[in-house]
């Protein structure tokens, strides 16, 4: 996912942000690590648990942004909600940044054949 394509780049660079500069992200506190660089993700295809990753991605960006309803934001998070790791790694995007992130996030985890527990890592190139 490039940080130069219009279309991913603001979801991009919220990924680069949590896995270079960990503290921009919320929860946020000292010493934070954020798995996908170095660290493998584990892709997660229980639908259930995605819902409680995203729901825990929500809960903490109301907790940060109080009532955001109307702002035109919505709450995203980095891992992927479709990840063991999941969040409480969470930041707003617009709505649009952030379903196309999603998919071609999904896009690439059914071309590469991830499938649960598989172990992958993210990048995000500037080109």
């Amino acid at each position: 996912m490039s940080r130069k394509d219009p279309e991913v780049k603001e979801s991009a660079l919220q990924i680069y942000d949590a896995q270079k500069r960990p503290e921009w992200t919320f929860p946020s506190f000292v010493g934070k690590s954020v798995p996908g660089e170095k660290k493998p993700l584990h892709r997660l295809v229980d639908k259930d648990k995605q819902d409680e990753n995203r729901a825990k991605s929500i809960s903490e960006c109301k907790k940060v942004w109080g009532n955001y309803t109307g702002s035109g934001l919505e709450s995203d998070e980095y891992p992927c909600a479709s990840t063991r790791e999941g969040p409480p790694r969470a930041t707003t995007a617009s709505p649009s940044a952030s379903s196309m992130a999603g998919t071609t996030v999904q896009a690439g985890n059914g071309s590469t054949r991830c499938t649960h527990g598989i172990a992958f890592l993210t990048a995000t190139p500037s080109t």
